[in-house]
């Protein structure tokens, strides 16, 4: 994390040899915060913000982690009423 805004050159000072594992980090105000997550299984994953007000007004998002296998043991079917939008219109 460091105050201002993130660029690419900001990725030449993380903390790759020991980083904090925390399931919750912050963002101060006029600052950012770099997540590194292991996603260690298949299937989707929701990344939000634990603050309800927050998580109404969307800031959170879905991660799928990818498998050529189609299985419901990892992951079920995309219902056909899922509302897609952006690169995900006409994927289903």
């Amino acid at each position: 994390m460091d105050s201002g805004i993130w660029t690419p050159d900001s990725r030449k000072e993380y903390n790759l040899a020991d980083a904090v594992s925390r399931c919750t980090t912050q963002v101060y105000p006029r600052s950012w915060t770099a997540i590194y997550m292991a996603l260690d299984n298949v299937g989707m994953w929701n990344i939000r913000s634990e603050f309800w007000a927050r998580q109404y007004l969307g800031q959170q998002f879905y991660m799928r982690v990818y498998s050529p296998v189609e299985s419901p043991r990892d992951e079920y079917p995309l219902p056909k009423n899922a509302l897609l939008c952006g690169r995900a219109v006409g994927r289903t």
